[in-house]
């Protein structure tokens, strides 16, 4: 398994957001994927910062995802294995020994498949855990 996942945004509403973002596989705590253009990556709290009494309960990435390299067009996904979040998944699980595995999206599943592609990166902290 490779120590860090690679996301490569492809095009930003923020210019300065359109590079590639690291993401420390072993902060990973859930990853999620809402159905429609976000896939939600919740990651374990520093140690010592997993009380809201301390102010932090949790940091959240927010990836979108787009079937155009230019404007958000929400991809068509029928089915799960197909899903933006497997492809984090499946990075998690390649490269053994490795440093870096890039999460590289498919086609949608829509009449004519099209390449998604990661669209903007967001991290915030939650405490409404």
């Amino acid at each position: 398994m490779a120590k860090f996942i690679k996301f490569n945004i492809k095009d930003s509403s923020t210019p300065a957001n359109e590079k590639a973002h690291l993401l420390d596989v072993d902060n990973i705590g859930d990853i999620s994927w809402d159905g429609t253009n976000k896939v939600t990556i919740v990651l374990r709290s520093p140690a010592g910062g997993n009380s809201q009494a301390a102010g932090i309960a949790g940091r959240v990435a927010t990836i979108e995802v787009s079937k155009a390299s230019g404007a958000l067009t929400n991809p068509t996904i029928t089915n799960g294995s197909a899903a933006p979040d497997q492809a984090i998944v499946k990075a998690m699980t390649a490269n053994p020994g490795g440093v870096v595995a890039t999460a590289q999206l498919g086609k949608d599943e829509s009449a004519t498949p099209t390449q998604m592609y990661w669209h903007s990166w967001a991290v915030a902290t939650d405490t409404t855990v």
